[in-house]
């Protein structure tokens, strides 16, 4: 448990500790406040069943008179009145402690979820190659809430419950130390019993719920995914097979948690009955007179019905924590070393300068291999771009390509080699100012469901968007007219989720309207007309013709008419470049090259 304890700490921030070492504090005054509640139901009994008291015991006349009570009855009935004030007020303080729990709680599942998606967020770009999407969005969305809900408020809860179960016992004790001990014992080693039975069990399934919660996910994601396949192949069915066997398992793990968490409450409520049966006993096998066991016993039966629930609450907030480790330390793993200030100092991208490219982009000596890949792509790459060119790179499928151009773009970083933009290294520290130059078209375009205008200004605030530049990079992108003419509301049309309301092309010139909105020197496209039409493909690139010599062009290319315009074509092959020239003298010099334009019918 202490352990769970410091990850949890580790967790918080330096305010949230603090907020959680006052509620700590709020618990321990609230327990001793109830237990004060407790002690007072003793001396209101023995007063109830003898009277004389009032005027045999000095601090109980002196009140009598100080008030000047007229009867014996009226003084009970405002004993009791206070005795009454006190449990309300231990309840109170109770109450609002469980209440500050919750809220302490459930607020970090907010800012744990959005620290969880920071870091991911700030992840370098290679970091998702390898991994599923699905699973990082069942973290944030569902793990950290299983974190809060199945860890932190049931530490909480045993904390709470522990302090109030603790004074009871100190009270007790202080009554009778035997009896006192005799009830602790009892009822901690079955409780401790119970849970040593269950608690490899839990171990399990818990680990199972993780497992089969991803799958859950997972399959959710890959049916409305590929949900135009689906449809197509009628295989609905499969899909729902798939996400019915990790659910139906997911369902049989957490009932089973319930129940043991819960089971044992009705076991132990027949040994706190009989352990009030056996403290009558053991009272009238001392010797007690019947007006000492009468107080004695009461003051046993409310320290019962107070105890016993918190012991249920702590068992059950440890069943749950062992339950949720896995989910806990999946979370402390992934959050291990997060500096969110770091993140929010980098991620200010307005106020970032773009770096000077007048001149040129080198790469020099670039060597880049994927993530279990057994050769890397690029290997003792150069290149030279000169600022305001146009070059393109065609060649066949897992030439390096895409991966240069992700070079380019700052997404990868290379193991070996440097890039330069005239002159200057581009290295972690001025990446963003490289990349504040840069538009990129890539052959997939994500499209929110959102408006046309936003899905064009992609990252700016709603505020700020300026229609104005909008409407000039629909026009280059030979979507302005379509927008204008053919959608009801025009630029404020929500076009539907990743663009289903838009034809293949349609959604490509939004992409590349997209890139052109902050006018980057540096456009980046990678097969980003493969879904227009020749005569669209014609139109686009005669609106580039309108800028071409104001920016640099870094085209990844299929179909070879996409680079005929380019100022030097480069064939790749194996990550090398094995030709350059232009367009026609290409088709002139290299057969490769006029093979790929026959395949294509050039």
């Amino acid at each position: 448990m202490l352990k769970i304890i410091k990850k949890i700490l580790k967790l918080l921030t330096p305010k949230e500790r603090w907020q959680l070492y006052v509620l700590f504090g709020a618990m321990v005054f609230s327990a001793f406040i109830e237990v004060i509640g407790i002690a007072s139901i003793m001396p209101f009994l023995f007063l109830f069943t003898n009277p004389r008291l009032i005027h045999e015991n000095w601090i109980l006349s002196q009140l009598y008179s100080v008030f000047n009570f007229q009867s014996v009855n009226s003084f009970l009935i405002f004993f009791g009145i206070v005795v009454f004030i006190v449990l309300a007020v231990g309840n109170l303080l109770i109450s609002l402690t469980f209440w500050g729990v919750l809220r302490f709680s459930w607020m970090r599942d907010f800012t744990l979820s959005k620290r969880l998606l920071i870091k991911y967020l700030y992840q370098p770009y290679a970091s998702f190659l390898n991994q599923n999407t699905s699973a990082l969005g069942k973290n944030i969305l569902f793990e950290t809430n299983q974190v809060v809900k199945g860890v932190m408020i049931p530490v909480l809860q045993i904390a709470t419950n522990g302090i109030i179960g603790l004074f009871i016992f100190v009270l007790l004790a202080v009554i009778d130390l035997k009896l006192a001990i005799a009830v602790i014992v009892v009822l901690g080693l079955a409780y401790a019993g119970i849970y040593r039975i269950v608690k490899h069990r839990l171990s399990y399934i818990g680990q199972r719920r993780f497992q089969t919660n991803a799958e859950r996910f997972k399959s959710i994601n890959e049916a409305f995914g590929g949900i135009k396949q689906i449809k197509l192949l009628g295989c609905e069915d499969l899909f729902i097979a798939r996400y019915a066997q990790s659910s139906a398992e997911y369902a049989h793990h957490n009932a089973t948690h319930e129940a043991i968490s819960q089971i044992p409450r009705y076991l132990m409520e027949l040994v706190a009955f009989g352990g009030v049966i056996a403290v009558i006993l053991y009272l009238l096998v001392t010797g007690r007179d019947l007006q000492k066991i009468i107080p004695l016993l009461g003051l046993y039966v409310f320290a019962a019905y107070r105890l016993m629930p918190a012991l249920q609450q702590i068992f059950s907030g440890i069943t749950r924590v062992r339950f949720n480790i896995h989910a806990l330390d999946a979370f402390y793993k992934d959050m291990q070393f997060f500096d969110e200030d770091r993140y929010r100092s980098s991620g200010n991208k307005k106020e970032i300068q773009p770096l000077v490219f007048q001149d040129s982009l080198k790469l020099a000596g670039i060597t880049f291999g994927y993530p279990g890949a057994s050769q890397p792509v690029l290997r003792d790459f150069d290149l030279a771009i000169k600022a305001n060119t146009s070059v393109a790179f065609v060649g066949t499928t897992g030439a390096g390509k895409t991966t240069i151009a992700d070079i380019v773009l700052g997404l990868l970083r290379p193991q070996e080699g440097k890039i330069f933009v005239d002159g200057a290294e581009i290295t972690d520290d001025n990446l963003s100012r490289w990349q504040r130059n840069l538009g990129y078209i890539p052959q997939d375009i994500y499209l929110q469901d959102d408006t046309v205008a936003k899905n064009i200004a992609f990252g700016v605030m709603e505020k700020d968007i300026d229609i104005k530049k909008v409407e000039r990079a629909a026009k280059i992108a030979n979507i302005h007219d379509f927008v204008t003419g053919k959608l009801s509301l025009g630029y404020d049309t929500v076009i539907g989720e990743r663009g289903v309301r838009l034809s293949g092309g349609q959604r490509q010139r939004i992409g590349i309207a997209r890139a052109l909105y902050h006018d980057p020197q540096v456009l980046v496209l990678d097969e980003a007309t493969s879904a227009l039409d020749g005569v669209t493909e014609q139109g686009v690139f005669a609106a580039f013709e309108n800028i071409v010599r104001a920016k640099t062009f870094i085209i990844i290319a299929h179909r070879l008419t996409t680079v005929k315009g380019c100022d030097i074509v480069y064939m790749l092959e194996a990550g090398q470049i094995t030709a350059q020239g232009t367009y026609e003298e290409l088709m002139e010099t290299n057969v490769n090259f006029r093979k790929m334009a026959k395949v294509h019918g050039q």
